[in-house]
């Protein structure tokens, strides 16, 4: 399953930080994104286009996660050498198209460690 079928994803900038959100319906799926979308899963995705690292910030009165990458825009949004002003919208679809299956997950997650190094 694709996180944007159990959960919503909005994206936003400030300065050179991208941040990205995803919003769970209920308390369940809240808990089960929580466990899936750990800071090395999303990393390993999100570093084949922003640079960087990720850092996460749960929220769980809000059922919200929120990943903050501090360094994804270099010389902020204006500065940076990424194409077109709003290209991090396009980075909360690579979020939300992530397969969360557990066991494609972490088969997903091996064959990106693999070719990184």
């Amino acid at each position: 399953m694709r996180v944007g079928d159990i959960a919503v994803g909005r994206a936003g900038d400030k300065g050179d930080m991208l941040d990205l959100t995803l919003v769970a319906p209920d308390d369940a799926t809240y808990h089960f994104l929580s466990q899936a979308l750990t800071t090395q899963a999303v990393a390993l995705m999100l570093n084949k286009v922003v640079p960087g690292p990720v850092l996460r910030y749960d929220l769980p009165g809000l059922k919200a996660l929120k990943f903050v990458m501090p360094e994804a825009l270099m010389g902020g949004v204006f500065a940076t050498l990424r194409p077109g002003l709003h290209w991090q919208k396009a980075a909360i679809w690579l979020l939300l198209d992530l397969d969360i299956h557990p066991e494609t997950l972490a088969l997903s997650l091996a064959q990106t460690e693999a070719a990184h190094k």
